[in-house]
């Protein structure tokens, strides 16, 4: 009997540990389904897509006001940020057209006009945060849909080289703020590689990744479960530690299903819930 009472103390334990990793949360008020936010460098905004990442928003989080910047089919996947807070970056394709026959649009939230911008791979795009005048590099990492390896390059001297140079397929590059380190996954596992490709991917858990901190310290992600493979189940919020090289789980609720967490600044973090495109923000307990 007094083993039985420990182990309900332990795991009621657990789950005070867990749900006391948020703190504040608060649902934006905004009407409609939304998704994959994007959060801008200054936190002042995010871009976020709907049902099945068709269209492409921008939210002003001081406003809650959205503008629509695109309608298109798998507009809200992949899209970034210009490191001045003023220009975004998506892709769009036609009714008619394959995902393939996509093209790259850059929106000016201050002009708010969309541009053609065949100067950027879409291939690319993700990482892609504009080019500083007087920067002497910009790199961009990718999937090179050939090998399935996760290839790095440099915008400005053209060089380009290979990241994951150990086997396997590779997918989702997720490019540190400062440029130095690239987190990957590989299977459900989640790797992280110094931007040189010269030593082995670390890995530092399981699910996805969707954001790094503005230091460079943590990336934030989601873990989802389904019971019959098919139909997510549950899905919750995971902190990752570059430096322990450690997971933990920071939400722990039945009602919502946590996906897409994106950073605001260095410990908040805004994030929807996949069951009725609510979106949330939280500060976490680092």
């Amino acid at each position: 009997m007094k083993s039985k009472l420990l182990l309900l103390f332990a795991l009621a334990s657990n789950h005070f540990i867990f749900s006391q990793k948020i703190e504040k949360m608060n649902r934006v008020d905004v009407d409609g389904f939304y998704t994959n936010p994007v959060v801008s460098p200054n936190g002042k905004f995010a871009l976020v897509t709907g049902h099945h990442f068709k269209g492409a928003y921008v939210l002003n989080l001081k406003t809650n006001k959205i503008t629509q910047i695109s309608d298109k089919e798998g507009s809200g996947y992949g899209y970034s940020w210009d490191n001045n807070n003023e220009m975004v970056y998506f892709k769009q394709k036609e009714a008619k057209e394959y995902f393939s026959d996509s093209k790259v649009y850059s929106y000016s939230l201050k002009d708010k006009k969309a541009t053609l911008r065949t100067d950027i791979d879409i291939n690319m795009l993700s990482s892609y945060h504009g080019i500083e005048k007087k920067a002497t590099s910009q790199i961009v990492v990718y999937t090179n849909i050939t090998t399935l390896k996760i290839e790095a390059k440099d915008l400005i001297s053209k060089k380009s080289w290979v990241i994951t140079s150990e086997e396997g397929q590779y997918y989702n590059a997720l490019l540190s703020p400062d440029g130095k380190k690239v987190a990957v996954h590989k299977g459900s596992d989640i790797y992280v590689y110094d931007i040189n490709g010269n030593g082995k991917g670390q890995k530092i858990g399981t699910g996805i990744a969707t954001s790094w901190s503005a230091d460079n310290q943590h990336l934030v992600g989601f873990l989802d479960t389904s019971e019959d493979g098919h139909t997510v189940t549950n899905s919750e919020i995971y902190l990752f530690d570059i430096k322990t090289l450690q997971s933990k789980k920071v939400s722990n609720t039945e009602v919502l299903l946590e996906m897409f967490p994106s950073f605001i600044g260095k410990n908040k973090v805004l994030f929807t819930d996949d069951k009725t495109g609510a979106i949330y923000m939280a500060k976490l307990k680092m």
